[in-house]
C-alpha cells in the first residue's frame, strides 16, 4: 500500500481508492482512507472514501459515527471563525468580523450558540453607532438599521434558525437600499406568506380551543339541568 505524506498526492490517493472500491476491496479502501486521515484529518476526499467503504460494507452505524466525527471537526472550525471574528471586532474591523460570524452560521447553523453569534452581528451596528441602537431596541427588533454587512444570506440564516421576524426586518431594510433586489423581494414575499400562514394557523387553533371551551360549558350546564330535574 502506498503511503501518502503530501497533499499533492491526492490524485494518487483517489486513484488507488477508486481501484480498491471498484474491486470491492472495501476493507483496504477504508484502511487507505484512515491512513490518509492520520496525516491529513481535514482531507475531504479521505472522509468521503471512508464513509463510502463503510456504507458499501453495510456498516451504517460506523458510517453515521464517521459523519458525527466530521460534524465535530466542522464545529471546531467554526469556533476558529467565531474567535477570529471577536478579534476583528475588538480591533474595529467590523466588516471582517461580520464575514467571520456569517461563516460560522453558514457552516453550522444548528449550533447551540448560533443565536449568540447572530446577536454579535447585530451588536456590530451598535459598535458603529452606539447612540442609535440600544440593547432594548435590539431585543425588541425595533429601530434596527441595516448595516452594510446585512445580506440576503444572513436573512436566510435567520430563517433557518426560525427567527422569521428578524429575517423580515433585514429583508425590508435591504429593499429600502436596493428596491430592485429581486432575491430580497422574492424572499420577503415568501416570508410574509409563511408568517401569514402561521397567524392563520394560530388563529384557527385559538378558535378551535374557544369552541371546545364553549361546548364543554354547554355540556356542564346540560348535566346540571339533568341533575336538577331529577332532584339530585
Amino acid at each position: 500500500m502506498i503511503k501518502y505524506t503530501f497533499k499533492e498526492d491526492i490524485n494518487n490517493f483517489l486513484s488507488e481508492a477508486e481501484d480498491l472500491l471498484q474491486q470491492n476491496n472495501l476493507i483496504e479502501a477504508l484502511n487507505l482512507a484512515k491512513e490518509r486521515l492520520q496525516s491529513f484529518p481535514l482531507d475531504v476526499n479521505a472522509h468521503i472514501v471512508a464513509c463510502k467503504a463503510l456504507i458499501y460494507m453495510e456498516r451504517s452505524d460506523d458510517a453515521r459515527k464517521a459523519l458525527r466525527d466530521v460534524g465535530a471537526i466542522i464545529a471546531g472550525l467554526t469556533l476558529v471563525y467565531e474567535r477570529v471574528g471577536d478579534i476583528y471586532r475588538e480591533k474595529g474591523f467590523n466588516q471582517d468580523a461580520a464575514a467571520c460570524y456569517e461563516k460560522v452560521l453558514s457552516l453550522h447553523p444548528e449550533a447551540e450558540n448560533a443565536r449568540e453569534v447572530i446577536g454579535k452581528m447585530a451588536l456590530l451596528e451598535q459598535d458603529e453607532d452606539p447612540v442609535s441602537v440600544t440593547e432594548t431596541d435590539t431585543a425588541n427588533n425595533e429601530n434596527i438599521r441595516e448595516p452594510e454587512f446585512f445580506t440576503t444570506t444572513l436573512a436566510e440564516l435567520y430563517i433557518k434558525q426560525g427567527h422569521l421576524h428578524d429575517a423580515q426586518t433585514i429583508l425590508e431594510e435591504i429593499i429600502k437600499k436596493e428596491p430592485r433586489n429581486i432575491k430580497a423581494l422574492s424572499m420577503l414575499d415568501e416570508l410574509k406568506e409563511s408568517l401569514l400562514h402561521q397567524l392563520s394557523a394560530n388563529d384557527k387553533f385559538s378558535r378551535h380551543d374557544n369552541l371546545i371551551r364553549i361546548l364543554y360549558s354547554w355540556l356542564k350546564n346540560i348535566e346540571r339541568f339533568k341533575n336538577n330535574a331529577s332532584g339530585k
